[in-house]
């Protein structure tokens, strides 16, 4: 599983971040390889919609989609959160319904993921969930149904 988490818990963080991906991504190719296919920042994104939600602990669970660049995106979004909390967003690529890639990012700092492209391929889905620690993942207990 490829790993593009982001955690932007302070700017200093953010910055030490995008400063290291920078670093180790060695040449504008390879930086734009390594970046595809995900948006980086979907409030750019026009005509947002919801797919589908779900309260989770108080917390309003999204799955969110709309045009990027001229292509449908998707993209998780976390509302009524408390704090310094994580919203992931996962990514199923060949339909078994397991994550194959994923968004993480701190509410507080940003309530939204990355985005990545939808697809009309049944095996592509995306799901939306709450979790606690930036490393915890999505379960049937703290996430949307797969959309």
């Amino acid at each position: 599983m490829r790993n593009t988490t982001k955690v932007a818990a302070v700017l200093a963080t953010a910055a030490t971040t995008t400063a290291l991906l920078a670093a180790t991504a060695g040449s504008a190719s390879a930086s734009a390889a390594a970046a595809a296919p995900w948006w980086s920042d979907p409030a750019t994104c026009t005509n947002p919609l919801t797919a589908v939600q779900r309260t989770v602990d108080n917390r309003v669970v999204q799955v969110r989609y709309g045009n990027c660049g001229g292509a449908q995106y998707g993209w998780g979004r976390i509302l009524d959160y408390t704090g310094p909390e994580f919203i992931r967003f996962e990514v199923d690529l060949n339909g078994d319904r397991i994550a194959d890639d994923f968004s993480t990012y701190t509410a507080g700092s940003r309530n939204y993921t990355q985005a990545y492209p939808t697809s009309t391929d049944p095996n592509r889905a995306f799901r939306a969930c709450y979790v606690a620690d930036p490393n915890g993942t999505c379960t049937a207990n703290n996430a949307t149904a797969w959309w």
